[in-house]
């Protein structure tokens, strides 16, 4: 065997390349006989492998794999060891400017090592990272300083180089001051420098100066400057830090952040910066030891905001409840987060039941609390030692029904777990205790609830029931979703065939739909009105789609357009997206206002570049569009929505354009045909283009389109011509198209030998060139 000492054993190379490929397989094999699949077990073979061979790297990108090979083996002295014992010798082999992109990779290579590596000294944690502030100094603006001095101030925090720390931030600021593109944020930048600052004064055990620094933030906020970019969403940021380091500003802070809002923002809107706020008093509350206060804060802003990435307010609150010795409260808490699995407050509520799951003081919510999570297998740890998630939920639901024999709360778990093992006939009568806990019908229990009844007494009987009451916004809407989809529900009722029945009671279901959307949209619009209301009450951008699904029943089904607008300038004001601008436009589409379709085409096609739409579909509208400017004698405008429509049309991929082509010759012959009546000759040209692939297609209404333009941009008999190979095709076409053919035709044969017809305006420039 190789001496792992000896350079002149080492592997480098393809050799090189090969070993560590065969030491990741440890990782990446699922073959048990081969590998042990326990992560420490792999980690232990990797190590062992990693260690049996010396290893000489050619370049950065062999050191990379030996670090991060190390690194996964739990060996991160090794990994630090590796880059430190070669990097002198790749960096020589590198130009001046590729040696200053490497070292940074090194340094902050190295940096993540130490970081791991519990026993090592400080000392020599403190010289890793000044070592890479070095390196990130000599890079320059070469690279990306700011995300580097970012990388390497949490380090110094973990390092607790409160020095180095400093010196790193003010580095980082004095790369942000030097950038153009960022003068309009200058005050923010000085306002987050003086936080950050602050918080080093905090953690030295210096609190004047930790609140001087929190006052400079806030009076950067307040007086910006002119020219400076500080919006709502800013002062909500910097919100907690500022008030945990000048606590005395919270209130001002608070009244600030409100005179901030837009003079125009929505109630949605102003209610979610409410919220917010009561969080930032409940936490400054506690920390001056004032428990009953922030909790009574905390529950005026424990709703599901949009923001929000998990329930931490509900976790912090269990605690606190704990704390001030509401037992019962607290259990009750804890139950609601289990039951509707939620992020970060389940894990805490799980926790803190099993601690006090013998207890009096909360019975039977602890039990119920754990019986609710047994089935999930993120929360595995809290099962007891031995017991299968079966067993759990039958442990659980036992001490239960000894501490309250046949709770309602266990009755709609029991029938839950029936609901999931298909016992739907058993699972029904339990599943009913639902209809009288409406604070805990999320939107997949009332699903079940609708399709065990739906499953035992047929969907017409199901749909004559009384309605699931859920107390929630989103949950009201996540009903609705799941009403108006035909498929999924009829697979849940296991009716057989490809095809809907032809019974199937669309009247009925949209009306349930229907129930439930007004019902969330009422549940939210009372949170935005009042601050009362459920947890799931607190989600504008459900809000939004709410509104958005909901308008396009009013629309489309009950032809109530102006309920339909309103709908959708409520969503768009409250958090917008593409479909609210994509409705508006169909509404006025519907009913034929040309203006307003010219506009809201406008607004959809910008607000698509500007902020994205996968479903964003031009070649839908345009046509729309390119007939209403027709109408209202704007046809000249109608160069730019060609122009638009190659534009999308180009930055489409190869797939996306052979996918689309259909689509997109529909729209242009359309555009061009409305535009023809008044440029002519700057159509034709490009209308003669497109005949052979038209023909070559044999779609007879891209030809009767073609045909349509021909008429205004070259002669009729070319467009008649046009016309006749359209009817060659047509066998296949829909009654309707056939008609529209046939008419054409018989219009265009008598005025065949009186000259040709062209209204084709002059021009100086072709019409691609207008804009």
């Amino acid at each position: 065997m190789a001496s792992v000492a000896d350079p002149s054993t080492a592997l480098h190379g393809d050799a090189l390349d090969a070993y560590l490929d065969h030491v990741e397989t440890i990782f990446d094999s699922d073959d048990e006989e081969a590998q042990p699949l326990d992560w420490p077990a792999r980690q232990s073979a990797a190590s062992e492998r990693m260690d049996q061979q010396a290893m000489q790297p050619d370049d950065l990108d062999q050191l990379r794999r030996i670090y991060r090979l190390w690194s996964m083996s739990g060996q991160p002295a090794r990994a630090l060891a590796a880059v430190q014992q070669h990097q002198e010798r790749l960096l020589g082999d590198l130009s001046h400017t590729a040696q200053r992109d490497a070292a940074v990779t090194m340094a902050m290579m190295q940096a993540d090592a130490a970081e791991d590596i519990r026993e090592l000294p400080r000392e020599q944690y403190h010289s890793v990272v000044h070592h890479a502030m070095q390196a990130v100094d000599q890079w320059g603006a070469q690279g990306d300083p700011d995300r580097a001095w970012g990388f390497l101030a949490r380090h110094a925090q973990q390092a607790q180089a409160f020095d180095l720390q400093e010196q790193i931030l003010r580095k980082q600021h004095q790369y942000k001051s030097q950038q153009a593109e960022r003068a309009s944020y200058r005050a923010w930048d000085d306002a987050v420098l003086a936080t950050r600052l602050g918080a080093i004064e905090a953690a030295k055990g210096n609190p004047t100066s930790a609140r001087d620094f929190g006052h400079y933030a806030f009076a950067k906020l307040q007086q910006p400057g002119a020219g400076q970019d500080i919006d709502t969403n800013d002062w909500l940021r910097l919100a907690d830090d500022i008030v945990t380091l000048a606590p005395d500003t919270v209130a001002s802070y608070s009244e600030w952040t409100l005179a901030s809002l837009p003079a125009d923002a929505s109630p949605g809107t102003r209610r979610d910066t409410l919220a917010q706020l009561a969080r930032l008093h409940a936490h400054s509350l506690h920390r001056q030891g004032q428990l009953d206060a922030a909790i009574a804060k905390g529950l005026e802003g424990r709703f599901a905001l949009v923001q929000d990435a998990d329930d931490a307010m509900s976790a912090t609150l269990i605690e606190w409840l704990l704390q001030a010795g509401r037992l019962p409260e607290a259990a009750h808490m804890a139950f609601e987060s289990a039951l509707h699995s939620r992020g970060t407050s389940r894990e805490a509520a799980c926790r803190h039941a099993l601690a006090h799951l013998g207890e009096s003081a909360g019975a039977p919510y602890w039990a119920l609390t754990l019986m609710a999570a047994s089935g999930e297998a993120e929360l595995a740890e809290f099962l007891p030692e031995g017991m299968e998630p079966e067993q759990a939920f039958a442990h659980y639901g036992a001490i239960v029904q000894q501490q309250t024999p046949n709770h309602p709360l266990w009755r709609l778990l029991q029938g839950n777990h029936l609901f999931e093992a298909d016992r739907h006939a058993e699972a029904l009568p339990l599943l009913e205790a639902l209809s009288e806990l409406p604070q805990y019908a999320n939107g997949e229990l009332t699903y079940r609830l609708f399709v065990a009844r739906a499953r035992s007494m047929g969907l017409q009987a199901a749909l004559k029931t009384p309605y699931i009451r859920t107390d929630a916004g989103s949950w009201n809407y996540a009903m609705g979703v799941r009403m108006d989809d035909d498929w999924p529900l009829k697979e849940a009722l296991n009716i057989a065939g490809d095809a809907l029945p032809d019974d199937w009671p669309y009247d009925e279901l949209l009306r349930w739909t229907k129930h439930y959307y007004e019902a969330g949209q009422a549940r939210f619009e009372h949170w935005f009105a009042t601050g009362q209301g459920s947890y799931k009450d607190g989600d504008i951008h459900d809000y939004s789609m709410l509104c958005n699904n909901l308008a396009i029943k009013y629309r489309y089904n009950d032809e109530n357009y102006d309920a339909a607008l309103a709908l959708h300038a409520k969503g768009i004001a409250t958090s917008p997206f593409a479909e609210h601008y994509n409705g508006i436009l169909s509404t006025y589409i519907d009913t034929d206002n040309y203006p307003q379709i010219i506009a809201a085409g406008e607004q959809l096609w910008h607000y698509s570049r500007e902020n994205g739409y996968s479903r964003h579909s031009p070649s839908d509208y345009f046509p729309k569009v390119a007939y209403a400017l027709y109408q209202q004698g704007r046809n000249v405008e109608n160069s730019i929505w060609l122009e638009r429509l190659d534009e999308w049309w180009n930055a489409l991929d190869g797939d996306d354009q052979r996918e689309s082509r259909h689509d997109y010759l529909s729209s242009l012959l359309n555009q061009l045909d409305y535009y023809s009546d008044t440029h002519g000759a700057e159509v034709l040209p490009r209308l003669q283009a497109l005949l052979p692939e038209l023909r070559e297609r044999k779609n007879a209404y891209l030809l009767r389109r073609a045909g349509d333009a021909m008429q205004t941009s070259g002669t009729r008999q070319q467009a008649m011509q046009l016309y006749q190979d359209a009817q060659r095709f047509s066998a296949d076409s829909h009654p309707d198209e056939r008609k529209r053919l046939e008419d054409s035709i018989a219009e265009l044969a008598p005025k065949l030998g009186k000259g040709t017809s062209s209204n084709a305006a002059d021009s100086s420039k072709p019409w691609w060139k207008f804009w």
